[in-house]
């Protein structure tokens, strides 16, 4: 797992970084500081392009969506939906019969003000959780598809767990071809997309996330722990039996804190049963 530290306008920002296998990560993060909202930082996940996914320039569907969703949110003065809208437009092939088919990726975006204002967006199942005077609060995690959506298209994967990754796309469409079935859509993957919005005051601490970390509640304080024992966690608890399901999904995570906190000592390590999977989000 790479990490990696960087300070940007009186942020503490790490990242943690690691492809899904030996080829390129379809991950994408972003620090950017902006003169009009203090810092804007986003995690981007390219959807794993089907065979109709047309790559772009050489470049495969899920990592050209990520990098042009990454280019828009760098528009000085743009607001993060303003941004992630016209990265829609650009992606989204109105001449393409199945959403499954397009160039598409998930986005959460953030931008936090020097007192701790934050506006997330989220579009897809990237998540974000802040940490505020209550505790930790979820600015969308989880699962993006509704919840009789999810029930019925988790339920067909378990039903058939030998097909072929080109059948699980035919039947995602079947079942997730459609804006109603998801409660926020990857950017390009319909031509209006669906988007939460999410604000809170008072943020001392923000993760952002893309779906492969696999995060919760209970980890978000021992986020190094956790992210260095993902990968054997996923080969001994990781939910069998799914349609094409991946072993591994690329991760990438990024932990935003005032600077003045550098100095805080790190806790214990992170120690996690099997049992302790009851409490882990299950990757889609």
């Amino acid at each position: 797992m790479h990490r990696a530290v960087t300070a940007c306008a009186g942020w503490r920002v790490e990242s943690w970084e690691q492809a899904s296998g030996n080829g390129g990560s379809q991950d994408a993060k972003l620090v950017w500081p902006d003169a009009t909202v203090g810092l804007r930082v986003a995690v981007v996940d390219g959807v794993t392009p089907s065979l109709r996914c047309r790559p772009v320039a050489g470049v495969d569907g899920a990592m050209y969506a990520a990098a042009v969703v990454r280019l828009a949110l760098q528009r000085t003065g743009g607001a993060p939906d303003e941004c992630v809208l016209a990265a829609n437009r650009h992606l989204h092939d109105p001449a393409l019969a199945r959403s499954r088919d397009q160039t598409q990726a998930c986005v959460t975006v953030a931008d936090l003000s020097p007192d701790g204002h934050v506006e997330v967006v989220r579009a897809g199942d990237c998540e974000a959780w802040a940490r505020t005077e209550q505790g930790w609060v979820s600015f969308g995690s989880g699962t993006a598809l509704t919840a009789d959506v999810e029930a019925e298209w988790t339920d067909w994967q378990r039903r058939h767990p030998g097909v072929s990754r080109d059948v699980r796309h035919d039947a995602e469409e079947r079942f997730l071809g459609r804006p109603e079935a998801w409660t926020s859509t990857a950017v390009g993957r319909f031509g209006a997309p669906l988007l939460q919005r999410f604000s809170a005051d008072g943020v001392r601490e923000l993760v952002l996330a893309s779906d492969g970390a696999r995060l919760s509640e209970p980890v978000l304080d021992e986020i190094p722990a956790w992210l260095g024992e993902l990968r054997r966690w996923e080969a001994q608890c990781r939910d069998l039996g799914r349609a094409a399901e991946k072993v591994h999904d690329d991760v990438t995570v990024l932990r935003v804190r005032p600077r003045a906190l550098e100095a805080v000592a790190p806790r214990p390590a992170l120690r996690r049963t099997r049992e302790d999977s009851a409490d882990m989000r299950r990757a889609l």
